[in-house]
């Protein structure tokens, strides 16, 4: 009998090693004492990871477990309330005190410190826009169906004045609120003086900056859709829906100071500035220069195009884009308004940029680059998407990477030259509608998406293909662009995420690598990133900064891919965290969770995982 448990005791530790071999356990930490019931848990830009319970809120040293600080006040924070700061050591969160509504707070993540409370019942904060030429973030508060917007100040960390804005209106308003989008539809501007400008559907709010106060309103008869101030004459341009009419108003007193000859033929759609300083009027029915010191239209005719939806200012000329969705148009205008050249585009048009061999675009039947010479396709043959392709850049090729429908394709950016490297491939459990993105590595080109993970080599052979089931249903977050294009208001067929046309536009303007990437491991620099505040060079003011200690770290976290997944065959159903070698498709480590509703954080950066078992015991694991 004996004999026989120890047997069993023996098989039975294999296999506890069996499912941890690989992870180190930095420390663990009980804190049902502390906050009897771990709510949730969070990790804020310093690395501190916040615990929330029955009891209060605190937070831990993310290396050692150690408390940093406790707040037994701060009982019951709602999870979904919390957001850190972009850039800072700050985050918000709403909490409940006894027997009266919820609370909004700002809380310094390094000591504790709550630097800014709403102090009244009922607040919420919504959305917050970061101004660093202005030392200031702008918090949205709601209460009672109010709106609010609230000064803070990065010099001295603290809110210097709240303004108080209307009630919210409409069903659609009181919707948006309720998911925490931010109800500022234009601006924040500011403008030569001291006004800050903001439109919140139809109205216009000019602030005094230093003091808050309200200076002047206007109302317009329907949605603002465009908002644009031009600091060459010190006016505000005011572009209304379905509108023939262009506003133009003294930011200062509000007054209409329109010139009568600014008389529009269709509906604003956009205002930009181009090299030359001018302001381009881009409307339903063609665009045109407006002079900023007259303030009128600088060519007799404006330059119309079917469809105009876009104008992209472009060296000595500009690049007019008809968006439908059948057919479209793209056309090469230059600098006094002339056509050099038109091409049509077949399909809707979602992307169109300037690259260094001519305007790449991609529509909804066809994509080929358009020659600035002659309007004329660059590549033999068109390209066809069904949905928007996973985009990476080849370091050691120079070539621009693009994979979508089975298909590879390898695109020089100053010659033009599109070649197919992969063809046919297939990855497991990938749709049209699996919104895939792509990643460079030596190895070759890491295509992922929530639960799935792929290697191609750069001659286009399938390394690994895998797989993970996920604990939950993800199907709420698979046709991104679908979605996304919806809300624009275009009806058509097109899925994928649309991170992909970001990467795709930094690339047209020759940015080879995102900011985010020279934070991950291209940088030398003794700081790598922080918020710095200021007019120019000589007034910026450091005001936090992540240094290289931390930084460097994160290197080795880009080989891994962190996926949270249940497994039902050899490991009967369990759910475990598994650290996926992007290079090698193999698991590096695995942590098994207990919980079937798991709470747990990856952290990037020093490559550790932390695990909230039980809503008492907080795990942390190195990797």
């Amino acid at each position: 009998m004996k004999k026989s448990l120890f047997f069993n005791l023996s098989l039975l530790m294999i296999f506890l090693s069996s499912i941890s071999y690989s992870q180190e356990k930095l420390w663990k930490i009980n804190l049902k004492a502390k906050l009897n019931n771990v709510s949730w848990i969070e990790q804020a830009n310093n690395g501190v990871i916040i615990a929330a319970g029955d009891k209060g809120l605190m937070a831990l040293d993310n290396s050692t477990g150690e408390e940093i600080w406790f707040n037994s006040e701060l009982k019951a924070v709602d999870r979904s309330s919390f957001q850190n700061v972009e850039g800072l050591p700050l985050f918000f969160a709403e909490y409940y005190p006894l027997a009266a509504k919820k609370r909004a707070l700002i809380i310094n993540a390094s000591n504790g410190d709550i630097v800014y409370s709403t102090q009244t019942d009922g607040y919420s904060i919504k959305a917050y826009h970061i101004i660093p030429e202005e030392a200031c973030i702008l918090f949205e508060l709601v209460s009672e169906g109010e709106r609010n917007l609230m000064k803070f100040s990065l010099k001295n960390w603290k809110s210097e004045w709240t303004v108080n804005l209307g009630k919210i209106k409409g069903l659609t308003n009181k919707l948006n609120n309720l998911s925490g989008l931010s109800f500022i539809t234009q601006g924040p501007l500011f403008s030569q003086n001291e006004e800050l400008i903001i439109a919140i559907k139809s109205e216009v709010y000019v602030i005094n900056k230093n003091t808050g106060s309200l200076i002047w309103d206007y109302s317009a008869d329907k949605d603002i859709t465009t908002l644009v101030h031009s600091k060459l004459n010190n006016s505000l341009y005011v572009g209304v829906k379905n509108s023939k009419r262009l506003t133009v108003l003294d930011p200062a007193t509000g007054k209409d100071i329109t010139p009568g000859k600014l008389k529009l033929k269709g509906s604003m759609l956009d205002i930009v500035q181009d090299e030359a300083g001018h302001l381009v009027l881009v409307e339903t029915e063609g665009f045109n220069l407006i002079d900023p010191k007259s303030g009128e239209l600088i060519w007799k005719k404006s330059y119309k195009i079917e469809y105009l939806d876009e104008v992209i200012p472009y060296e000595d000329g500009f690049i007019a884009i008809g968006k439908d969705e059948k057919n479209g148009s793209i056309s090469y205008v230059d600098k006094d308004g002339k056509k050099v050249w038109d091409s049509k585009v077949k399909g809707y048009a979602y992307y169109a940029t300037p690259t260094q061999s001519g305007i790449l675009y991609v529509s909804t039947q066809r994509s080929n680059i358009l020659s600035y010479k002659d309007g004329k396709d660059v590549w033999d043959k068109d390209v066809k998407f069904k949905s928007i392709p996973a985009v990476t850049y080849d370091e050691k090729e120079n070539k621009v990477i693009l994979f979508e429908n089975k298909n590879g394709y390898k695109f020089d950016l100053t010659t033009g030259v599109i070649t197919v490297f992969a063809e046919d491939v297939e990855l497991e459990e990938v749709k049209k509608s699996t919104p895939l993105e792509a990643e460079y590595l030596p190895a070759g080109y890491f295509i992922t998406a929530d639960q799935h993970a792929s290697l191609l080599s750069p001659d286009g052979k399938v390394v690994y293909t895998k797989y993970f089931p996920p604990v939950t249903s993800v199907g709420g977050l698979t046709n991104l662009a679908q979605k996304g294009l919806a809300v624009a208001g275009v009806d058509i067929d097109i899925e994928g995420s649309l991170n992909n046309l970001k990467t795709l536009k930094s690339l047209g303007n020759g940015a080879y690598r995102s900011a985010g990437d020279q934070n991950e491991g291209t940088s030398s620099t003794s700081v790598v990133a922080g918020l710095y505040v200021g007019s120019d060079a000589s007034t910026m003011a450091t005001v936090f900064e992540i240094t290289k200690t931390r930084y460097y770290n994160s290197r080795n976290s880009k080989d891994h891919k962190f996926i949270l997944t249940k497994q039902k065959n050899e490991d009967s159903g369990r759910n475990f965290i598994f650290a996926i070698n992007k290079s090698t498709g193999n698991i590096d480590y695995k942590i098994e969770l207990i919980d079937k509703t798991p709470s747990y954080i990856v952290d990037e950066v020093d490559k550790r995982v932390f695990v909230n078992e039980n809503n008492q015991e907080i795990t942390c694991y190195k990797l």
